[in-house]
């Protein structure tokens, strides 16, 4: 089964509509488990909502009942469209940041195409003291870690830089270290 096709008839699985090709699929792909997650959770979030509005009609609707529940309603229907338009984007922002906490930096994750992702490495203030060359790291859920590239950034420590990474790992954590020296983590998400 294609992951388009399966993308598709995930909503299926919430229905208790068994596919055995399409429960092969979503044991493989994390991109599906994920979306059948999110899935599932608005799902819950209309069921409850559709209760609430359903035990407030039988009981004499106030003001505020209405209110509530027209603003469950458009909670779940944003979350619905959100999730929508997330895919469709295929987008994930991370922020970059030092050992004490301070932002660096951040990295946007799209969706290029279906063998691809592509990630922009926006930096600012990068300590520039060991040089102005930097390594940028890239780990998964499954704790594979790849050398994504090097990158150079200005006397201020600011850059902007674009990679392709492989779309078949869920990739979530980044890390940037000096040039032979990977163990010196200069920033990470």
């Amino acid at each position: 089964m294609k992951h388009e096709e399966a993308w598709k008839r995930l909503p299926d699985l919430l229905d208790d509509r068994d596919d055995a090709d399409l429960l092969v699929h979503v044991r493989a792909c994390p991109d599906c488990q994920r979306q059948l997650f999110l899935l599932g959770r608005v799902d819950r979030m209309l069921r409850t909502s559709a209760a609430e509005v359903g035990a407030a009609e039988k009981r004499r609707p106030s003001l505020r009942r209405l209110l509530v529940a027209a603003g469950a309603a458009a909670a779940a229907a944003a979350a619905t469209v959100t999730l929508f338009f997330a895919h469709q984007g295929g987008k994930d922002e991370l922020m970059l940041r030092t050992a004490s906490g301070r932002p660096v930096g951040h990295a946007v994750i799209r969706r290029s195409d279906a063998r691809n992702v592509s990630l922009a490495l926006v930096a600012r203030s990068l300590p520039v003291e060991g040089g102005h060359v930097f390594v940028l790291w890239a780990g998964d859920d499954e704790r594979s870690v790849m050398q994504v590239g090097r990158f150079m950034v200005d006397r201020s420590g600011g850059c902007r830089v674009r990679f392709n990474l492989p779309a078949t790992h869920s990739w979530r954590r980044f890390w940037v270290t000096v040039p032979g020296k990977a163990a010196t983590v200069v920033a990470s998400t």
